[in-house]
């Protein structure tokens, strides 16, 4: 069969009278309009910026600080059933709950550990007559043992002051003696505790003892606001820390325009060729710092909330582009990043001091270490707190827990 490959004609359809229907226009829309390289660009940079706003949640440590359980309670055996505890419910008088200090079992060898410490000053030249040094260690929940060094002297504390303002102030929050909500003050007690805030500070200590800076006073009006403000030393010297005394504001304070004390301030330190100062020693810091770690101070709650305060992050990452940090020169800056520390620094010109609570994540070392230097030459050497808090830490998680 031949295939025929001529062409047919093709006879024209009857075209209908309608006008012919135009194809509909694409619109185009904006995302169209971009070229597909930039579509990439858009998918691209949005899962950077998603991964960028993750880092915190997947980087970020445990913000809750690890006081210690019931289970495992470094508080002695007797913690919860002491005469000792009275129930914030109960007494309504501003002073604080724990009425005798703790009694951990002294031990020849942190002794040992102490004096070696101590004698890291001397190496460095640095005067060890005004150094002081407490140090608990707390890792045998049986057995808790300690040593120090010049450890009842009384000294300037600095801002180390502001950890003790802070449990008293959670005493007469819980207590109801300061009557506003806490979350009023949230942003205080975290400039204070963190940043060592002094205009912070001092809003805080006026609201516990109902005082306010101002101008010079005389007569009743005088008594009634120093009995008032020295009721923060009551509230201590009432449970046994002895002779303490926490009264007079860090400065400069800038809300004040006050560089040094004025006013009814000034009146307070006294005679000016003696004037009076805050003082304690680091045996009362290292108290203070066990009871809120063994979850006594105030409450259970407040100890928590306290502990969270002074929780610290080693990491250089997170302090080194900060000026005014709380570890470069002090305890934490010579210990590893992966720890638990809980800590308040003090520091002035002529002063450095540090109480810290230190916890490896194995638990073999937790102890709790308080440095007060009194003197010039402390505060200009940024090595000194450093040597002695890495010597420490070496010597007792080497060790283990105590027996």
């Amino acid at each position: 069969m031949q295939v025929d490959n001529r062409r047919r004609q093709i006879q024209p359809r009857h075209q209908s009278k309608k006008p012919p229907v135009k194809p509909r226009r694409r619109v185009r829309t904006k995302f169209s309009r971009l070229k597909y390289r930039n579509i990439l660009c858009l998918i691209a940079g949005a899962i950077a910026i998603g991964w960028i706003i993750t880092i915190p949640f997947r980087s970020r440590r445990p913000t809750e600080p690890p006081v210690i359980s019931p289970q495992e309670t470094i508080a002695p055996p007797t913690t919860e059933t002491s005469a000792n505890l009275v129930a914030a419910q109960d007494d309504r008088t501003f002073t604080y709950n724990i009425k005798t200090p703790p009694n951990p079992n002294y031990s020849q060898e942190l002794q040992q550990i102490v004096n070696e410490a101590a004698n890291i000053a001397t190496t460095k030249e640095l005067p060890v007559e005004t150094l002081s040094i407490s140090l608990i260690d707390v890792s045998n929940s049986q057995n808790h043992t300690f040593a120090g060094y010049q450890n009842q002297t009384l000294r300037f504390p600095a801002s180390v002051a502001k950890f003790f303002w802070m449990a008293a102030f959670y005493s007469a929050l819980e207590k109801g003696i300061i009557t506003q909500k806490e979350s009023a003050f949230t942003s205080d007690l975290e400039q204070m505790i963190r940043f060592s805030n002094n205009d912070a500070a001092s809003r805080i200590l006026d609201t516990i003892t109902d005082t306010k800076s101002g101008g010079q006073l005389t007569g009743t009006e005088l008594e009634t606001w120093l009995t008032k403000r020295r009721q923060i030393n009551d509230f201590f010297q009432s449970a046994g820390y002895t002779n303490i005394m926490l009264s007079t504001k860090n400065y400069p304070i800038h809300y004040l325009r006050q560089e040094q004390p004025a006013g009814r301030d000034l009146q307070l330190k006294g005679d000016p060729s003696q004037p009076m100062r805050n003082q304690a020693s680091t045996d009362q810091a290292a108290r203070l710092i066990y009871e809120i770690y063994t979850k006594q101070a105030v409450s259970s709650i407040a100890s928590r909330k306290m502990a969270y305060l002074l929780t610290r992050d080693l990491d250089p990452k997170a302090w080194k582009k900060d000026p005014t940090n709380p570890i470069k020169g002090f305890l934490g800056e010579s210990l590893p990043t992966n720890i638990y520390f809980g800590s308040k620094v003090g520091y002035t010109s002529k002063s450095r001091s540090e109480a810290a609570f230190v916890r490896t994540l194995d638990d073999k070392a937790i102890y709790i270490l308080v440095v007060f230097a009194d003197d010039p030459a402390y505060a200009k050497d940024e090595t000194i707190f450093p040597a002695i808090s890495r010597y420490v830490f070496d010597r007792l998680n080497a060790r283990g827990p105590s027996r």
